[in-house]
């Protein structure tokens, strides 16, 4: 028999952006010596605040007196970051530690988790490996962990993953199997169960280090983009320098173009990031130059496909002589082709770092003013990462204080509370022996309802009256009911368990 229990989820239509709400911890790693950070979020398919929200953390913890443990965590959210998992999900119990995951989904609504595992053998010796677990179900069981690279590697950093329209994944990272560190990259084809020949992405030949790989694929090309800090030599006299390069594949990973240089510093770049649409690449990155080497700046810089050129850079920061910046955060782009990123900005006066946002409606040429995401500014936050909905609307994570934060400007999912019934009273909505049985439309003026797994897919047209859902996975599971004029969209989340 299946049991099937009826929760509201929403009732809205679109709303305009609201301010940030205050910051909400979301971990529950509350025992003593316990310490997250290196965040990443990612939203699955649906539609605006109904998509769900994926995040993934690093938990460090003591376990002796001179030894610590890193584990990977997992939680998330079904209305838009109001109520989370009552306990942290287990990815990897580090053997002894796992660090620096990333996050990304699928059309499909598949989550996938890349990480770096470091795995010593009973004679101690250290195997770094990058890993990748798939869940097909919203989070709720994941796979054995595939591996990535295929090479004995000393070191591994900044892993990043994305997936493009046909359902593969791309990954890049930095590792150090060359004596150096050089940006890999891989392909699976098969929804992460294989992985393929690892790929050299940069083109470095200083042997000094490359690092900070973030990865897109580009909408409708499905050329893979990778945004990395790569040292180049510069002057008569010999001077090694870090910039921020783009890398760009035009065959879904097999080869690379040469990079391109995006910052006009002179002295340092790092933490380079790129987000694209099908006519523009924006990719930003941070720096500062010989002359003033004490003032870090934030840049965007915009790819035009149509005219195959490159904008001048762009200061995505107007700070004053109280703040400086510190990281230039993630980039996400919305459907309407505005871009966001977070910045992590210090306050001079105190000292401590703080989380911004700002935005770009024209590509990364201007942007708005600086919007702060954290409400405590007594302590330090670092490395924010940023995921928008179909909406516009903007999803915040990051660490301070050893705690995993999270704020939205999303509108307020109604909680979620199970539904008090009297005596005989039938429910609007049941469910008995695989039948579910819907007692009138859920909108009087409704013109269509329909189940909708977590994914988002359409897996049933809904009636008034007696609907068989015996063939239907476990799972959770969305009615949408949408009105005549398409002017009011509803829906009830319905979990269903056998």
């Amino acid at each position: 028999m299946i049991q099937m229990t009826l929760l509201l989820l929403l009732s809205a239509t679109a709303t305009a952006l609201a301010p940030f709400r205050p910051a909400l911890r979301i971990d529950h790693e509350y025992k003593p010596l316990h310490g997250c950070g290196w965040v990443a979020v990612t939203l699955g398919p649906g539609d605006g605040a109904s998509q769900p929200v994926y995040v993934v953390f690093e938990d460090d913890s003591a376990i002796g007196a001179n030894r610590y443990r890193a584990d990977i965590m997992f939680q998330m959210s079904t209305d838009a970051g109001a109520t989370w998992l009552p306990a942290d999900l287990l990815i990897e119990r580090g053997a002894p530690y796992a660090y620096t995951p990333d996050i990304t989904t699928d059309s499909d609504g598949n989550v996938y988790i890349v990480y770096e595992n470091v795995y010593r053998d009973t004679a101690g010796v250290a195997d770094h490996q990058v890993l990748c677990t798939r869940s097909s179900d919203g989070g709720a069981r994941w796979s054995a962990p595939a591996r990535i690279d295929d090479d004995s590697i000393r070191g591994v950093g900044n892993i990043s993953i994305a997936a493009d329209s046909a359902g593969s994944l791309f990954c890049a990272w930095t590792d150090w199997r060359t004596g150096y560190g050089h940006i890999w990259s891989s392909v699976s084809t098969d929804r992460g169960a294989t992985w393929s020949r690892n790929v050299q992405v940069d083109d470095d030949t200083t042997d000094y280090d490359c690092a900070h790989a973030d990865v897109f694929v580009q909408p409708g090309s499905n050329h893979y983009l990778v945004a990395a800090k790569v040292p180049r030599s510069f002057e008569q006299v010999p001077y090694i320098r870090p910039c921020a390069l783009l890398y760009r594949s035009t065959d879904r990973g097999q080869t690379f173009e040469p990079g391109v240089q995006l910052d006009t510093f002179n002295r340092y770049a790092a933490h380079p990031h790129v987000v694209a649409d099908r006519d523009h690449i924006i990719c930003d990155y941070s720096g500062n130059s010989r002359e003033v080497r004490d003032t870090i700046v934030a840049e965007a810089r915009t790819y035009y496909t149509q005219a195959d050129s490159w904008g001048s850079p762009a200061a995505t920061t107007n700070l004053d002589s109280l703040h400086e910046l510190y990281y230039s955060g993630a980039l996400a782009i919305s459907g309407d082709g505005r871009v966001h990123t977070v910045l992590m900005v210090q306050d001079t006066a105190d000292s401590k770092y703080n989380v911004y946002h700002t935005s770009s409606s024209d590509h990364g040429v201007t942007w708005s003013d600086l919007e702060l995401v954290t409400d405590d500014t007594t302590v330090n936050s670092w490395y924010p990462e940023i995921a928008v909905d179909s909406t516009g609307h903007v999803y915040v994570v990051w660490w301070a204080d050893g705690k995993v934060w999270f704020s939205t400007n999303a509108p307020l999912g109604i909680a979620e509370q199970p539904t008090q019934q009297s005596v005989g009273e039938r429910p609007s909505t049941t469910v008995v022996r695989g039948v579910l049985f819907l007692a009138e439309r859920p909108s009087s003026s409704a013109s269509t309802i329909s189940l909708f797994d977590i994914g988002g897919r359409e897996v049933l047209d809904l009636s008034p009256g007696a609907n068989d859902v015996s063939k239907l996975a476990p799972g959770v599971y969305f009615i949408r009911a949408v009105s005549r004029e398409l002017s009011a969209v509803s829906c009830q989340k319905v979990v269903v368990m056998r």
